[in-house]
């Protein structure tokens, strides 16, 4: 399906295992040959890009299947013996190159853009970072987008460190249309009316992060930066500039679900409710 000739953008917000619904919408979207200009994803939201770009369509959904109650994929063992709760070397190497192969060659050939998003830990501010190489330097861009703040190990990107996207900017629809892309898709993980509330754990944030101030302030402000956003969106999504994609139902799936059922019933969701706006997407496309 050819885009017209203004940039189209697809934003794809984080959320942990509740990406198992991006997967359902952007498989879909693959099956439709629909591609956009560039696409931007936040932590678990860049990961699921990456899929959309290099054309791996069900590979975004059987990976989080597969190994979600794999200890070598995301464990408390795992944190205490890497720092990390989400294995580094399974689910960035051994996943990738050897056990679900990506396709780093379709995903360097495709004509569509990708970026993750970053929190910068020194300035607290929000990086999108092009993907280009994700069998070198790249993937610890990706890597970092996903690294959630206690249970992650700081992720140095050309020496400064950095953490998941989504405490900076979970929803970077603003900064994608002030690059380029004039429209956004946005495919959110929140059924609409969600709102954060504060974090519980910012005591603990406030004292391993003590030395880099501006970050925890990010993580302090986080839930009303996110909240505004969504306020925000919602108007810009009324004015028909936005597309929306959103559970239609409360998500009962948590950041760090392992139930494969409940994962399999939320990928659906995503599948079907994308299937069900299709025509007023390409509606949407249309005014562009």
């Amino acid at each position: 399906m050819q885009i017209p000739s203004k940039k189209l953008g697809l934003v794809l917000e984080g959320g942990g295992m509740r990406g198992v619904y991006t997967a359902g919408v952007i498989d879909f979207l693959l099956e439709q040959n629909f591609l956009v200009d560039g696409v931007v994803g936040v932590s678990a939201g860049a990961v699921q890009a990456v899929n959309y770009v290099a054309n791996q369509p069900k590979r975004g959904f059987r990976v989080i299947a597969t190994y979600a109650n794999d200890k070598r994929y995301m464990s408390l063992r795992s944190l205490l013996l890497t720092g990390d709760i989400f294995n580094k070397e399974f689910c960035y190497d051994r996943i990738p190159n050897e056990l679900d192969p990506f396709d780093y060659a379709s995903f360097e050939a495709s004509p569509v853009k990708c970026y993750a998003t970053v929190t910068n830990v020194m300035t607290g501010e929000a990086e999108n970072l092009l993907l280009k190489d994700l069998n070198g330097a790249d993937m610890d861009k990706l890597r970092a987008s996903g690294s959630l703040p206690l249970v992650s190990k700081l992720v140095n990107i050309d020496g400064i460190p950095h953490l998941d996207g989504g405490i900076a900017d979970s929803i970077p629809y603003k900064a994608f249309q002030q690059m380029g892309y004039g429209k956004c898709i946005v495919v959110l993980t929140r059924a609409k009316g969600y709102r954060k509330d504060p974090n519980s754990l910012m005591p603990l944030i406030r004292f391993k992060y003590r030395k880099y101030p501006k970050f925890v302030e990010a993580c302090a402000n986080r839930y009303r930066v996110y909240n505004q956003t969504l306020e925000d969106l919602e108007e810009a999504e009324a004015r028909g500039e936005v597309f929306v994609i959103r559970p239609q139902k409360t998500v009962e799936v948590g950041r760090l679900e392992k139930d494969v059922k409940k994962l399999n019933v939320l990928y659906e969701e995503g599948y079907a409710e994308t299937q069900a706006l299709f025509e007023d997407l390409k509606k949407f496309i249309g005014k562009l």
